[in-house]
């Protein structure tokens, strides 16, 4: 038993290696998804856990809510609300004129936009679920209040927000993906035979990494790699879905094949319970991989 811990530990930090040296560590959590790490992190570090058997982290949610917490909610959403529309307007520009659709036949992002709405979708949905267990709601609650957060959010992006942008328009296609990664994430949570699958991100190069919490441009979109995961112990293998381009217009969809790990799973056999507060960080998949297509 104990050369097998021994070979883990060895394994486990080979596969680490070799993500660290195919995209070096960055200081933050890489976009889109830095603030839905934190996010997550506020109910991970602040609220005891407890295991299953499915190795899904389940929370204490038998204490009554306080009229104080509702308070807190209400005043949060009032200015998470405003924080949001004025980075996005900011960082799209402003919803200022008629409705439209988006063109998506000619935005030449050969779907990684969705990819992407997918993923943010499902990772709101998983963040937003963990920290209302984390203010004292059953597990039933929070997991309907994260599905229907996400949902508000994600459709008010696109409408009225992008649906009266001058240069973005109203995308029937994101707002498929969103619910897509939505209804993913509520799949996740009620289906203990998907505990081990998950959607993970990863970037090709820190330099091309704009400080933005969502991509601005092409070269945004095609930094990031979208990963469908399976855990297998510490080991991580996945298939990703990115794109590149050697003109504006001129993109090509890429496939890789990955194995890596997480700071979670890498920790988790020394650990389970560290494991659980550093959660959130598994949504970062340090990887070796091969491009398919």
């Amino acid at each position: 038993m104990g050369v097998r811990i021994l070979m883990r530990y060895i394994c486990a930090i080979l596969l680490i290696c070799i993500g660290l040296t195919s995209v070096a560590l960055p200081a933050y959590i890489p976009n889109p998804a830095s603030y839905v790490y934190r996010l997550q992190g506020f109910s991970y570090f602040t609220v005891p856990a407890m295991h299953n058997q499915t190795d899904q982290i389940a929370l204490r949610s038998d204490r009554r809510i306080s009229p104080f917490t509702y308070g807190g909610i209400a005043a949060a959403h009032v200015g998470g609300a405003v924080a949001g529309y004025n980075s996005l307007t900011k960082l799209w520009g402003s919803s200022n004129g008629k409705f439209h659709f988006k063109d998506e036949t000619a935005d030449y992002l050969a779907f990684n936009d969705e990819v992407s709405h997918l993923f943010i979708g499902y990772k709101l949905t998983q963040g937003f679920s963990s920290v209302y267990r984390g203010l004292g709601f059953t597990e039933g609650k929070a997991r309907f209040l994260g599905v229907l957060e996400s949902a508000l959010i994600m459709t008010a992006i696109e409408f009225p927000i992008d649906a009266y942008n001058p240069t973005q328009g109203f995308g029937l296609t994101d707002l498929v993906a969103d619910y897509a990664g939505i209804g993913l994430a509520w799949w996740k949570s009620v289906n203990p035979n998907l505990a081990n699958f998950d959607l993970k991100v990863s970037i090709k190069s820190l330099s091309g990494q704009r400080r933005a919490i969502l991509a601005y441009d092409t070269s945004d979109y095609d930094n990031f790699v979208y990963w469908l995961t399976y855990r297998y112990e510490f080991a991580v293998f996945g298939v990703g879905y990115s794109t590149d381009r050697k003109t504006p217009k001129g993109v090509q969809p890429q496939l890789f094949l990955g194995i890596g790990t997480t700071i979670p799973d890498l920790i988790r056999p020394v650990s389970s319970k560290l494991a659980e507060r550093l959660k959130p960080l598994e949504l970062y998949f340090f990887n070796f991989n091969l491009k398919a297509l």
